[in-house]
């Protein structure tokens, strides 16, 4: 009986190895190796930097320019340098008006590896798009193809 119950003992310890070998070797690899992480993080990032981009390009075809410039990275040279009346001044004579857009690709998320010059940005990412824009002066109309950088900066996506 001893012998029989040593068996299904040393089994169950063999079991047991193996699967904690397996598991510390799957953890070891998501850990180590950066392409599933990156993979995973993007596709958990991505729903939020698409949001980011609607609400931004919204805000930008309503004209509602004081969500454009909320929209606007804290961060961002621009934001820095340009008050809210400035940005105003300098957006709301313009003829260009954004009619329609379409996310091309979201690609290259990566992390700040620039935190003297960017204390507060977590994360960059660059956002594809193409922009149906009509010149309000002339009724041009025109598409272009832009790609913007994104920041996430404590938690939230913005415009860079």
């Amino acid at each position: 009986m001893l012998g029989a119950s040593s068996g299904k003992m040393k089994k169950k310890t063999k079991i047991a190895i193996f699967v904690s070998a397996v598991i510390i070797a799957v953890v070891a690899v998501l850990i180590i190796w950066d392409a599933p992480r990156k993979k995973v993080e993007f596709i958990i990032e991505k729903v939020a930097i698409e949001k980011a981009t609607k609400d931004y390009f919204k805000a930008e075809m309503e004209r509602d320019f004081k969500q454009v410039y909320a929209y606007l990275a804290p961060s961002s040279a621009y934001k820095k340098t340009h008050s809210y009346e400035q940005f105003l001044k300098h957006v709301g004579n313009s003829p260009v008006r954004i009619e329609t857009y379409r996310i091309v690709d979201i690609y290259r998320l990566r992390d700040n590896d620039n935190r003297g010059d960017y204390p507060f940005v977590d994360k960059f990412v660059q956002v594809e798009v193409d922009v149906d824009i009509r010149y309000s002066d002339t009724g041009a109309k025109s598409t272009y193809n832009y790609c913007f950088t994104f920041l996430k900066e404590k938690g939230v996506w913005y415009k860079g």
